[in-house]
């Protein structure tokens, strides 16, 4: 089943359709849907897929050498067990009808030889540019390295994946009811492979038993899972990510959580970071190279449901004893979890459509804090307005009273623009 990436394919077609040569880079998370997309992009289109497995370099460049060759109809007793070699190769052949070249999963090939990147990116500059070939790197670290992000930018185009948005859960269980749809979103997050599985002759949490807290169910190990691939030092990130899943955003709230210093930490955070499994939030009206108000999220629901309720409580889970598992859950997960996707979902919904909820396409969206734990959820302006938006899923408060509210908080950003204020209620979500 593949869903909702038509922006992307259209950006990978248009570029195809460019009479040059161009290198594209795909990033995003594990589990995202970068193969799927490739996949789906490639049918029916003369190409190459490559897909780096961790392997010694002899056997790994021997192999794809071998794939090249099938590929391109070459008969060779050569064999070749460098990235060098492999690109000459490329460059030798005489190519003639426009052809896409996927090396996907390109984070093990720098586990493979470390300067993969860079040997790529001179070869390209020098003679693969000039061949009739789409490259496409695909690749779960987004490396913050200034020398990388120096190649990326020389790039056609740089694509990172984000999550499918929360409509594909009510196309992949149609029959689902309005709450539980921010329920699963909060839980099983938008991969499709995990919707599927959803029961709906069962109630929510008979769902989460069933897929997430039985030792012997699928997803009873998938967080860690998705997380080791590319991560030796295991045990402090998955600490971190149990850290932030139980609300502590800042590096000192996160540092004193687990008993370390911030300063020990700032290396797995940033790691954390490259590969896309958490991000980093600073205020609207902060320079992000500046901001000492900076905040971490994990960036995918089910990996910060997983971390929050299966992480901590492997042992007694794996013994069978669920009842207090799913006991701490139904009393925690509306508060913990729920209140900040049904967030996320209003920041999506604003911005797919700005102009029907502000009446303005802003120049900026995001949210905004203070160092005096003042927050307000999400705003957004442009050169005349500036608009304050406050999401209630929980909030026992009234419209009336979380308007004043809204307003009072307002006053603390200093602004000419003119001011427009917007509450969401929980019975908004479609």
């Amino acid at each position: 089943m593949f869903l909702k990436r038509e922006k992307e394919l259209a950006l990978l077609e248009d570029n195809f359709l460019k009479p040059t040569s161009d290198m594209l880079f795909l990033f995003g998370r594990k589990k995202v849907g970068k193969t799927v997309l490739i996949n789906e992009y490639l049918s029916s289109k003369h190409s190459v897929y490559i897909s780096c497995i961790e392997m010694i370099p002899k056997l790994f460049f021997n192999n794809m050498h071998k794939h090249l060759m099938g590929f391109f109809d070459v008969k060779s007793k050569e064999l070749i067990d460098n990235l060098q070699g492999i690109l000459d190769f490329i460059n030798n052949q005489n190519i003639v009808k426009k052809t896409i070249i996927v090396i996907d999963d390109f984070q093990n090939l720098v586990k493979i030889d470390k300067n993969a990147l860079y040997t790529i990116s001179s070869h390209w500059s020098k003679e693969l540019k000039n061949k009739n070939i789409q490259l496409i790197i695909s690749s779960s670290i987004y490396s913050s390295a200034q020398k990388d992000l120096k190649i990326y930018e020389k790039s056609s185009a740089v694509i990172l994946l984000k999550s499918l948005d929360i409509s594909v859960i009510k196309e992949v269980i149609p029959e689902v009811s309005k709450t539980d749809v921010m329920y699963i979103y909060a839980s099983f997050g938008t991969n499709i492979n995990y919707l599927k599985d959803y029961d709906t002759k069962k109630d929510f949490i008979l769902n989460v038993k069933d897929t997430f807290l039985m030792s012997n169910s699928w997803l009873f190990e998938e967080g860690m899972n998705i997380v080791k691939q590319d991560l030796t030092d295991i045990l402090t990130y998955a600490s971190v990510l149990h850290a932030i899943s139980m609300g502590n955003h800042k590096i000192g709230e996160i540092a004193a959580f687990l008993g370390l210093k911030s300063t020990y930490l700032t290396r797995y955070i940033q790691r954390l970071v490259d590969m896309m499994i958490i991000r980093k939030m600073i205020p609207i009206n902060d320079d992000i190279h500046k901001s000492k108000f900076g905040r971490y999220f994990i960036e995918d629901n089910f990996l910060k449901f997983w971390f929050c309720y299966v992480y901590p409580n492997v042992s007694i889970l794996r013994k069978n004893d669920l009842y207090p598992v799913i006991s701490h859950i139904r009393l925690d997960f509306s508060k913990r979890l729920v209140t900040d996707a049904y967030k996320n979902y209003v920041y999506e919904l604003i911005s797919n459509e700005p102009e029907k909820f502000f009446g303005y396409t802003p120049i900026k969206i995001g949210s905004w804090w203070n160092n005096k734990e003042s927050e307000i959820d999400i705003v957004g302006f442009d050169n005349k307005e500036i608009t304050f938006v406050d999401c209630r899923w929980r909030k026992k408060d009234t419209i009336e009273s979380s308007y004043k509210m809204l307003r009072k908080k307002s006053n603390d950003i200093k602004t000419p623009l003119s001011k427009k204020y917007v509450i969401f209620a929980k019975n908004y979500t479609s």
